[in-house]
């Protein structure tokens, strides 16, 4: 028995006020009304104040619930080394059956088409065998493979973005599974998750080279566009302008010349005429100029791309090394509408995003061209900065493209040789834009595009409710606890109770520290913990009956009764603290929530049913009593 209570008293006081100072930012986080919280961000202390708050979970907090499914298709084709018109034919066939029937496994289909057509599948994928079989098993497993980075470029993403303790685990063979709690911009969550970010560096060709391949163009799509077809895309045209013209008529403009910047009245610029110009020149007549660039009316863009996509216009595409992409985002032009840029650039790209090692966003410097505009700017790793030198070097007064998922967001000019492998991209919407494009970087580019089959949003009304019930059922669980033990046990029952809520403090205070999240599951192992710490205190008070029973004093019953039940609380606790461990390691989600607390909770209890318990019987016990009420 300690005589000296001090050290003892000073470890729980010490204990007492770490709890406090890590579960006060809580405290006063929850006490805050919208308004006050609103104020606090706007001052920029909110983030600070969250930062060191017990987070809450989708099922408490709100959130997004999305499920993802990889593209298998496009992972195949993009493994094949060279591909024709019979390849082509033989997956898109395959890509049709699969899509209008995805319960049929891809590959199944896939090697039924080859068979079927006699496709040689070695001259197109002559890396990954010398037969059938071996080629599907192959692709097989590099799918496999392209899923799983995709799960793990994901999970980087999203620990960049600042998501608190996401969910991301694959469901089945293609799909992933994610869970966002607290996200309010759900556009932005769901452009994060399905970016490719396919980073490229196009030389972008000369205006000579353009206006030639574009007259080409014409005289192919005079030949092989049928009068039918251009009728077909004059109607489209007919529909946007019937449609601008009524929701234009309100503010006073009736002509098309205001809506289309031509001149001339409704009959001079009429249908028919546009329909003849068409026939013409198709894409001279959707192309315009603006100044240092084409650009295309973003009323004629469903006209060009459907022109572009001809199969001969491909084909000429494709013997001359080029390519047609638009600028990513469209730009006003007084009394003209809303136009796209329109770059012809090489088809192949002299640099990709594989070579960045550093992105950042923040806002261009005073003296540049993009003061004060959100911009990425760019390192390159040792390869991607001597190639980056050379390109730059060899191409001084030409342009280049940089192209991220398959739109250009800036083609500037080449003015000297770049040697430190540094560049920067601009034309971002806004800082958020910038900075979910420099995490996307960062995380590197998806092998496999994703998209989104199923997706809700948990509402934080519900979230709240989650909440209201679990206070309910920790409140009448501790009820029925405090009642029992008060009947069974009588005064040592308040000590246990008193241990109990020290538990519970104690717990929180640690998932604050830790900047744990809180689930539902997490609610379910507190509520556990409760059980468990009672347990410990059962066991020791028996103990310490049995020892008064044998006549002992209440002292040495105390004594005795501590050092036999701390053996058997510590094997009981022990193997549920592996199971906790175990859990926490190849649990995902609110699983580690629950181990997370399960361990906690079980490691706190077997110290306040232990030290803090024993203290209190110590200090009661200092003087000598005769009866012990237990």
């Amino acid at each position: 028995m300690q005589n000296n209570l001090t050290p003892r008293y000073l470890v729980i006081l010490v204990i007492l006020g770490w709890a406090i100072f890590s579960l006060w930012p809580t405290i006063e986080y929850q006490s805050l009304t919208d308004n006050e919280k609103e104020q606090l961000r706007e001052e920029g202390k909110l983030d600070q104040l969250e930062s060191n708050i017990i987070r809450q979970g989708l099922d408490l907090k709100g959130g997004m619930y999305i499920v993802l499914e990889a593209d298998i298709p496009t992972v195949v084709k993009n493994l094949a080394t060279n591909r024709n018109d019979k390849f082509e034919q033989v997956f898109n066939a395959a890509s049709e059956k699969y899509k209008s029937n995805q319960n049929l496994e891809f590959f199944a289909i896939f090697r039924n088409e080859i068979t079927t057509k006699g496709l040689k599948a070695v001259r197109y994928y002559h890396e990954y065998g010398s037969n059938l079989e071996d080629i599907i098993l192959a692709l097989e497993k590099e799918t496999e493979d392209a899923i799983n980075r995709v799960l793990e470029i994901l999970q980087n993403r999203i620990d960049q973005f600042g998501v608190s303790e996401p969910t991301i685990q694959k469901q089945g063979d293609y799909r992933i599974l994610v869970e966002l709690a607290g996200i309010q911009d759900s556009d932005r969550a769901r452009a994060l998750l399905q970016s490719t970010a396919l980073l490229e560096f196009f030389l972008v060709k000369n205006s000579a080279v353009t206006n030639e391949i574009v007259i080409q163009l014409d005289n192919i799509l005079q030949k092989s566009v049928s009068d039918d077809e251009f009728a077909a895309l004059n109607a489209d045209t007919k529909e946007i302008t019937t449609k601008e013209i009524n929701e234009k008529s309100d503010d006073g403009v009736t002509t098309v010349d205001e809506i289309f910047g031509e001149t001339g009245s409704v009959q001079e610029n009429s249908l028919a005429q546009k329909q003849d110009i068409l026939s013409e020149s198709p894409l001279q007549s959707l192309i315009e100029s603006i100044p240092g660039d084409m650009a295309v009316n973003a009323r004629n863009m469903y006209a060009l791309n459907k022109l572009l996509s001809k199969e001969e216009v491909q084909l000429k595409l494709k013997s001359s090394s080029g390519q047609f992409l638009f600028s990513n985002d469209s730009e006003a032009i007084a009394g003209s509408g809303e136009y796209f840029r329109l770059y012809y650039i090489e088809n192949k790209p002299e640099l990709t995003g594989g070579v960045v090692e550093k992105a950042k966003a923040n806002l261009g410097s005073l003296g540049g061209g993009n003061a004060g505009q959100p911009v990425v700017s760019l390192d390159m790793n040792s390869e991607g900065a001597k190639t980056w030198s050379r390109v730059t070097g060899a191409n001084i007064g030409e342009r280049i493209a940089i192209v991220l998922d398959g739109k250009v967001h800036m083609a500037p000019n080449i003015r000297e040789k770049i040697p430190g492998g540094r560049t920067q991209i601009e034309g971002f919407a806004d800082m958020n834009e910038a900075k979910d494009i420099a995490i996307i970087l960062r995380a590197g580019a998806l092998p496999a595009p994703v998209n989104i089959i199923e997706e809700r949003t948990v509402g934080p009304s519900l979230g709240a409710d989650s909440i209201s019930r679990g206070k309910k059922s920790i409140l009448i669980g501790l009820t029925v606890v405090l009642v029992f033990m008060l009947v069974y046990y009588k005064i040592s029952g308040v000590i246990a109770i008193f241990s109990l809520v020290w538990n519970i403090i104690l717990i929180l205070a640690v998932l604050a520290s830790l900047g744990a999240t809180l689930t539902l599951p997490g609610i379910a192992g507190l509520i556990l913990t409760v059980g468990m710490c009672i347990d410990s205190n059962v066991i020791i008070f028996e103990r310490i009956r049995e020892e008064l029973s044998k006549g002992k004093t209440p002292k040495s019953a105390i004594e005795a009764g501590y050092n036999r039940a701390i053996t058997t609380i510590v094997d009981a606790n022990l193997t549920t603290v592996i199971a906790a461990l175990v859990l926490y390691q190849f649990g995902t989600g609110p699983i580690k929530g629950f181990a997370t607390v399960l361990f906690w909770g079980i490691s706190i209890s077997m110290f306040t049913a232990v030290y803090i318990t024993r203290t209190i019987f110590y200090t009661v016990t200092k003087k000598s009593i005769k009866t012990l009420s237990i």
